[in-house]
């Protein structure tokens, strides 16, 4: 028996793994930063205070360590990590699963149904958004997109802003009548709204059509001018003529 090979077909010890990760980047807390990320990013989980890029390390390094981990063994760490009580937690569980492109797309929708239900901040919403929902959905846009709608009507609000930010990427420098049209339909749905995450999450939405789609975003700020908040307004204009969210220099 090649004792190497039977050693690689052992089970990960999830909970080692999960410890000698959050060991890793404890290493890298910042006090400092720990603070500025209470009021930045509100949330009720721990906030250990690593900051993102040693985050986003991690995860590439791990995945780079673990070359023959199965797709059974990285989603039982990955829900291991959504279980956790720390931002930086839920943070690894996206930025690891991002490094997994090609197994994004088998996702269940009860998964991310699931995880999205743990989301409380828009540090941890956008990351699922943009990393995971995002290119899960555009594998399969023709039976996926509708569950955007089912996302923009609920009350939660970190799952309307969830469905808003979902459709930047699939967007972006895209000529894609489908997803542009079901953006539009999210934005109309919560135009009025003036939650903060929400105004903001609107104006990213209509930005990042704001390339592919110039003239019909332009026309709905000036049909819709009077509902939409002032700022969502200002920043997308500003996209439409100079390029960037702001015309400040």
């Amino acid at each position: 028996m090649d004792v190497r090979r039977e050693r690689r077909a052992l089970p990960m010890d999830v909970k080692r793994e999960k410890r000698a990760l959050l060991d890793g980047v404890g290493k890298h807390v910042d006090a400092k930063y720990r603070k500025a990320m209470g009021s930045i990013v509100p949330t009720g989980l721990t906030i250990l205070g690593v900051r993102v890029p040693v985050l986003r390390q991690a995860a590439a390094d791990w995945q780079r360590a673990h070359k023959t981990a199965t797709r059974v063994d990285v989603m039982e760490l990955i829900e291991a990590f959504w279980e956790g009580k720390s931002r930086e937690e839920r943070l690894l569980a996206v930025y690891i699963l991002s490094r997994y492109k090609r197994w994004i797309p088998d996702l269940a929708w009860k998964d991310l149904d699931r995880w999205r239900r743990k989301v409380d901040n828009w540090e941890v919403g956008d990351g699922l958004a943009m990393w995971v929902l995002s290119p899960w959905i555009a594998a399969d846009p023709d039976a996926r997109l509708d569950h955007l709608r089912t996302l923009i009507s609920d009350g939660d609000m970190w799952s309307r802003r969830l469905a808003l930010v979902a459709t930047v990427p699939l967007n972006r420098n895209h000529d894609d009548s489908a997803a542009s049209n079901l953006a539009f339909e999210l934005v109309d749905v919560v135009k009025a709204e003036r939650e903060a995450m929400i105004t903001k999450a609107v104006s990213w939405a209509l930005r990042g059509m704001a390339k592919a789609h110039p003239k019909r975003v332009a026309a709905y700020l000036i049909s819709e001018r009077e509902i939409l908040a002032p700022h969502v307004v200002k920043e997308v204009t500003s996209k439409l003529e100079t390029g960037l969210k702001s015309d400040k220099p």
